[in-house]
């Protein structure tokens, strides 16, 4: 039997799914160019933030909300919330364990369970790495099957079955980060759209 949960709480779950595998090392390097030096550059990264908008659909499923990610080093926050009565949501982790928020209720998941995912939610979800997706580089693992590479720029990302489009970067300090991109794997397809990066400390 498929578990019931508020919109809130399944659009956290797929966020959780897409971004378990944390802040690892940058994946084997590619033949030297630009584009090694920024992806390490951004591989390096570990201190940002983003705020912006998630769209998720999942067959006849549809969620949307506004999302805001702070990333530590290993430690994540994001925070949800959306209109028509969306429970606010607040996901937090360490890279070990999970605590989701809403109101008064929290729950918490050990992120060492591979099949966490399908038995809270139903949706069989990878356990990839949305945090390095979201800086426009590939996750540690596994290698990417399509890397494509234009103006030094990641365009299109074939990675542990999803297929990630960047269609839009904008420069942020020494950094160009993507503000758009969508996420496709099967019946999934999520939309994101940055509106603010913070990247690094700032003064």
């Amino acid at each position: 039997m498929t578990p019931q949960h508020t919109p809130a709480l399944r659009l956290a779950f797929l966020c959780i799914g897409l971004w378990l595998t944390g802040c690892a090392t940058a994946p084997p390097p590619l033949p030297d160019s630009p584009w090694l030096q920024r992806s390490q550059q951004l591989g390096a990264l570990d201190d940002w933030s983003a705020t912006g908008k998630i769209a998720v659909r999942n067959g006849e499923q549809s969620e949307s909300a506004s999302l805001s990610w702070e990333q530590q080093q290993s430690d994540t926050t994001v925070q949800l919330s959306g209109p028509l009565g969306l429970q606010a949501t607040e996901l937090r982790s360490d890279g070990h364990t999970l605590a989701v928020s809403q109101g008064e209720s929290v729950r918490r998941f050990d992120l060492s369970t591979p099949d966490v995912m399908a038995q809270e939610t139903g949706w069989d979800l990878p356990l990839a790495a949305l945090p390095h997706w979201l800086k426009g580089i590939p996750a540690p693992t596994p290698p990417p099957d399509v890397l494509d590479i234009a103006d030094d720029l990641l365009q299109t990302l074939q990675q542990a079955g999803w297929r990630i489009h960047y269609e839009r970067y904008q420069q942020v300090g020494v950094y160009f980060l993507p503000t758009r991109l969508t996420l496709e794997r099967g019946a999934t397809r999520a939309k994101v759209i940055i509106q603010h990066w913070r990247a690094g400390r700032e003064p």
